[in-house]
């Protein structure tokens, strides 16, 4: 219900969370989360993807065009009572097809002038695939990457979205530190499986203390 999301959101800001993507959460999620951020906008750090949609139901869906982007960011920060969004950055760039679409299609471009205007204030991209994430690196303008991060995945015990060698994905984070681009987490509970002896690839449950700790030792994030 909208009370309880706004509920939860003010309690996890007075106990000190300051920092929310609500990507996949459903546009049902914005208006409460701005209504719980009225009067302390400065408290939070958000992350947006451009790319990331919804449907007519609110249902979580992602795009290449640009016009539905540009629609989608305008109602965002329109139901979240902001004009500057923390961390922005290209959503789910997977496949080098994927970095050609978002130049190709003028996404990227429009990524660079919002950060230009100080709508974005950090600009950055998600990715599950190191070769890829080089690429964008190698544009010397990346300040955030939001990066699959678990020990399954860094141990290649992983499914088909761990992507990458131990020492590749081991130089992609040495590689962020070094220049000084910060890391976000997704999977790091890799779905949920580590949580179960039943699906944990290493047949032994980790709690969500050591999974959390894992990620927070990995250099960059």
């Amino acid at each position: 219900a909208p009370e309880e999301i706004e509920e939860v959101i003010r309690g996890a800001i007075a106990a000190g969370v300051n920092f929310f993507d609500l990507c996949a959460g459903g546009a049902a999620v914005y208006a409460p989360f701005g209504r719980a951020i009225a009067g302390q906008r400065e408290k939070i750090h958000f992350q947006l993807h451009l790319g990331a949609v919804y449907n007519a139901a609110g249902e979580y869906g992602w795009s290449r065009d640009l016009d539905r982007i540009k629609e989608t960011l305008r109602w965002e920060l329109e139901a979240l009572g902001t004009d500057y969004i923390d961390f922005g950055f290209l959503h789910c760039v997977d496949e080098e097809s994927d970095w050609d679409d978002l130049r190709q299609n003028g996404i990227w471009d429009f990524a660079k002038e919002l950060k230009a205007e100080g709508v974005i204030r950090h600009l950055g991209f998600s990715t599950h695939t190191p070769a890829v994430a080089e690429r964008l690196l190698d544009t010397g303008v990346m300040e955030m990457m939001m990066y699959s991060l678990n020990p399954a995945y860094d141990l290649e015990r992983g499914d088909e979205l761990g992507i990458g060698s131990t020492a590749e994905r081991a130089a992609l984070l040495r590689r962020c530190e070094a220049e000084g681009v910060g890391i976000s987490v997704m999977k790091p509970f890799h779905g949920g499986q580590l949580l179960s002896e039943k699906t944990s690839p290493f047949r032994q449950a980790l709690t969500k203390n050591q999974c959390l700790q894992y990620v927070l030792d990995r250099p960059a994030v």
